[in-house]
């Protein structure tokens, strides 16, 4: 819980969230294997990190050791913002929504990194996300 309360406290420095209280979600460390079949429907994919939409729990993979990886600090911190923007009512009802919430996460990871003096490439997915045309949709 010490790490989460660290880690909102940069989040509010870093961004125009705000507290609201004193919760932290749990952060649960789980499986490469698990966090795939969750965040990647089952395929093999590079996830360190998931949170679901709703809830109070990020999922985070086990084989991360955040206490001295900042790389690693910086993946919980990525998701604890996506559990912050549904705390505090961030509407993802659509495909652009999705999208800035997404690019909102990773310029707050990277700030982050900058601050403890660190260059790691963060959101290098983020150019390649876009969405899809009605008409791509229907042809699926």
């Amino acid at each position: 819980m010490e790490l989460c309360a660290v880690l909102l406290s940069w989040v509010f420095t870093l961004s125009d969230y705000h507290r609201v209280d004193n919760e932290c979600p749990e952060m649960r460390m789980v499986s490469h294997s698990w966090l795939e079949e969750q965040a990647c429907n089952g395929r093999s994919c590079k996830v360190l990190g998931w949170y679901p939409g709703d809830g109070d729990v990020v999922y985070l993979d086990d084989r991360m050791d955040l206490e001295n990886n900042i790389f690693h600090t910086s993946v919980a911190l990525h998701e604890i913002v996506h559990w912050l923007q549904g705390r505090q009512g961030a509407v993802l009802e659509n495909c652009e929504q999705s999208i800035a919430a997404e690019r909102e996460a990773y310029n707050i990871q990277s700030q982050f990194l900058v601050e403890y003096g660190t260059y790691y490439p963060v959101g290098s997915v983020v150019p390649m996300l876009r969405c899809e045309e009605p008409d791509e949709q229907q042809e699926g």
